[in-house]
């Protein structure tokens, strides 16, 4: 999924992305806090399928909730934790390339290469996914690493699965 920013001078930000099913949603990002959500069956269609708007509380509680982040509604600390950790961490999938010097190295040796502050805690491979791969694990070209760490980090992660050529 491709989400696009667009700046809105005097407004804020325009949010968009499409969903597997051909679905537009644009988010209209008020610096106010207010947003405004649109659904549409192409991005440039002038007709809207449905729309609704939020307030600044009403979203963080909506975006928790498509996160999983509980049943219960979020108090602020909680919130707060959430909004400082995303901040600083992110997970993240990354697919190791051929030309990854990782391709054909067990998680364990993996684990020397990867940068401090990242962790590999789960494998696709085709259809199967291995959460919290063991040690001796072989990681192959084209398996995509599930891993979470600190922003920078990952990116380092995310070059050495890439590799070089």
């Amino acid at each position: 999924m491709r989400i696009r920013e667009q700046e809105l001078p005097g407004i804020g930000k325009r949010i968009s992305f499409t969903n597997r099913d051909g679905i537009s949603t644009v988010i209209i990002h008020h610096y106010s806090g207010k947003r405004e959500i649109y659904f549409l069956r192409d991005e440039d269609d002038e007709e809207v399928l449905f729309s609704t708007v939020f307030t600044s509380d009403e979203a963080k509680e909506f975006g928790a909730r498509l996160l999983g982040i509980g049943e219960e509604s979020v108090d602020e600390e909680s919130f707060e934790r959430f909004r400082i950790m995303r901040q600083k961490m992110l997970v993240d999938w990354i697919k190791v390339k051929k030309a990854s010097a990782l391709a054909s190295q067990t998680v364990k040796e993996a684990q020397l290469r990867v940068p401090e502050n990242v962790s590999i805690v789960g494998v696709v491979r085709e259809a199967d996914i291995l959460p919290k791969p063991a040690d001796d694990f072989v990681i192959q070209a084209g398996d995509t690493l599930l891993v979470i760490g600190n922003k920078e980090a990952v990116s380092r992660f995310e070059a050495a699965c890439k590799g070089k050529g």
